[in-house]
């Protein structure tokens, strides 16, 4: 179970750089993507939108909500220590 910041729990206070990946892994990307685009924002700037309210970096890239989600898979995998810097060498 993920710690919901300022519950009470040890979780880092919101101004800290994890934080930031916390709010990510409990975010809803496909409402937050589909809620943006009700309220006016094309397609690709809502999900672009969502991929920086994940603290994933913008700039030129155009994100697609599966390429977000599966970044965000993986950030979770590497927080709970599931993969490592060594994995992927040969050996």
């Amino acid at each position: 179970m993920v710690p919901v910041p300022g519950s009470g729990d040890d979780s880092p206070p919101l101004g800290h750089p994890q934080a930031a990946v916390l709010r990510a892994a409990m975010l809803p990307t496909r409402a937050t993507q589909r809620l943006l685009t009700l309220r006016g924002l094309a397609s690709g700037e809502a999900t672009n939108l969502t991929a920086w309210l994940c603290g994933i970096p913008v700039a030129d890239q155009h994100w697609q909500l599966r390429e977000i989600n599966r970044l965000l898979f993986v950030r979770e995998l590497r927080r709970r220590g599931h993969f490592g810097p060594l994995d992927g060498e040969t050996h």
